[in-house]
């Protein structure tokens, strides 16, 4: 946890001097130790601020595996634009249900799920 928190410092620029190559290896180190899913995460936004969509996608999946809710509405997101995959509305589906039913999530992430769930959704079905 302290090499996320080191990691963040020079993500940010707080106190020390802004360091996105140094944020990378040290949320890649915290990855590699203990699988934490805040450097996963933290990765994934430093791949999307380089536009490399791929491997903002990839890194994603990799936080989505531990369960967390955030890192699937954000996968959702990659379907649906077809950033780093080839867009899939039925693949973000599964996504934003996934983002839904998680605790890992915050209530404002679970309300953007909710609505675009809301508009992926076919009209006029019910539910079985």
């Amino acid at each position: 946890m302290c090499l996320c928190r080191l990691a963040y410092l020079f993500d940010v620029g707080a106190g020390v001097e802004t360091d996105k190559a140094s944020a990378m290896r040290l949320y890649r180190r915290a990855w590699r130790i203990d699988r934490n899913p805040v450097a996963g995460g933290n990765i994934a936004i430093l791949y999307r601020e380089q536009k490399n969509w791929r491997q903002t996608f990839r890194w994603w999946q990799r936080v989505a595996q531990l369960g967390d809710g955030s890192a699937e509405l954000e996968l959702a997101k990659c379907y649906l634009r077809g950033q780093g995959v080839r867009r899939d509305p039925q693949a973000a589906l599964r996504c934003l249900a996934a983002a839904e039913g998680s605790v890992y999530i915050t209530e404002y992430e679970r309300e953007l799920a909710q609505r675009l769930l809301g508009r992926l959704r076919p009209r006029g079905l019910s539910s079985c």
